[in-house]
This record gives structure tokens, sequence and C-alpha cells, in this order.
């Protein structure tokens, strides 16, 4: 019963991440800090031993390291990183490529639709949604966690510590 619980962070998570990002254009910090901090204690109770949780956090950290000169290169937001981090936590090295590729993948989906959107004047009826008007006057933003937290639904039902 708590692993259940617990094991429902993560697509909460993701799902608040989507809507926020859609809707602001930010992630909020304690998002990603709700994956950090709920996956030891969802392993734990998915019967990892701590060595399988330490190898988790370093491809966390190894993503997050990736994330960082992504950023650097304005390739990426921080919200979006620090988000990607924090879901390779959960991933594994079970997923974690599965769910990369995914990310990518619905990321580039996500931009060609967002530049096509841009590219074409705002209907009058979707320019009273204050979301859908920011979304046409930000040029170069893309809200990334749309993809990252689709991926991580995607691949939420593989994820090792519910088939662990």
């Amino acid at each position: 019963m708590l692993l259940t619980g617990l094991s429902l962070v993560f697509p909460v998570v993701m799902v608040l991440a989507m809507v926020a990002d859609f809707r602001t254009f930010e992630i909020p910090n304690f998002l990603p800090l709700v994956l950090v901090l709920g996956y030891p204690l969802a392993a734990l109770s998915a019967g990892f031993s701590w060595q399988q949780i330490l190898w988790a956090a370093g491809l966390g950290g190894l993503t997050l390291v990736a994330a960082i000169v992504m950023f650097a290169l304005g390739v990426m937001g921080g919200g979006d990183g620090k988000l990607l981090a924090a879901a390779a936590l959960w991933t594994g090295r079970e997923q974690i490529l599965e769910f990369l590729l995914i990310t990518a993948l619905a990321g580039g989906v996500l931009t060609v639709a967002l530049l096509l959107y841009r590219r074409l004047p705002l209907a009058s009826h979707l320019a009273g949604i204050a979301a859908l008007r920011q979304m046409h006057a930000k040029k170069r933003d893309i809200p990334y966690a749309i993809a990252i937290g689709g991926a991580g639904l995607i691949i939420y039902p593989h994820l090792p510590i519910l088939n662990g």
C-alpha cells in the first residue's frame, strides 16, 4: 500500500510540471525536489538495496551534468534540466534510454508544432485564453516539460520500482 502511494508521486509530478510549464513557461523548483526526495522512499518500499538507490542517484547526477551543459549552450532551460535529472532517478538504467528517446521525439514534435502555431496569426477565439496567447507570443521558449512529462507518463508502467 505504501509503495502504491509513493509510486504515484512520479506521474503526479509529471502532470503538474507539464501544466505549470504550459501555463507559465516555468517549472516550480519544488516539483523536481519532490521527485528527488520521494525516490529513496519509493525505492526502499520496493525492496531496493542502498546500492541500487545510489546507482540511480549516479544516473540522475550524470543526467544533471548533461542538462547543465545543455543549459549553458542555451539548448535547455534550467527547470527542464532539473526535471529531467530528477525523473532519471526513477527510470533507472532499465528505462533511461527509452525515456530520453521518447522525450527527444516528443520534444521535436512539440517544437515543430509550436513553430507552426507561432507562424500563423492567432485566432481571435484563442486570443482570449492567456496560456495560448502567451504560447504564441514567446517566440523562443519551448515548454519542454510537456515532452519530459509525456515521456515519463509513457514509461511509468515500466518503472523499476513498479516491476522490481
